[in-house]
This record gives structure tokens, sequence and C-alpha cells, in this order.
């Protein structure tokens, strides 16, 4: 049996390319895995979207 958990993802800096495509990449492949995970959570503005609880459903950004 697969162990089953939420993921959080929170990033530092400006929007870029190269955030954005890795944003993108933690969410398809968390979709991929929706049995092993079945919510992504990002943080607005990082890590202090965690501290405020500002969060961002993932899976509705695609």
């Amino acid at each position: 049996m697969k162990e089953q958990g939420n993921l959080f993802y929170a990033q530092s800096g400006g929007v870029t390319p190269v955030i954005n495509a890795t944003a993108a990449g933690v969410i398809d492949k968390a979709a991929e895995n929706k049995a092993a995970i079945p919510k992504v959570f990002m943080g607005h503005n990082g890590i202090l979207g965690l501290i405020h609880e500002n969060l961002i459903n993932g899976f509705s950004l695609t």
C-alpha cells in the first residue's frame, strides 16, 4: 500500500519562466500521482502564505 499525503510547495523570489516551469512540474507530477498526493497546496508569497494560512489549491491552476 502506498503512503498518502498532501504536498506543500513554496517558492521565493520574483516570477520567472524557470520558477513557473518548476511550479508547473510539481503540479503535473502530483496530478499523475493523485492516489498518493490528493492535494497540492501553494503558499501565496512563498513561505509567508503558510505562516499566514494564505494557501492556494495547486490543482485549481491546471
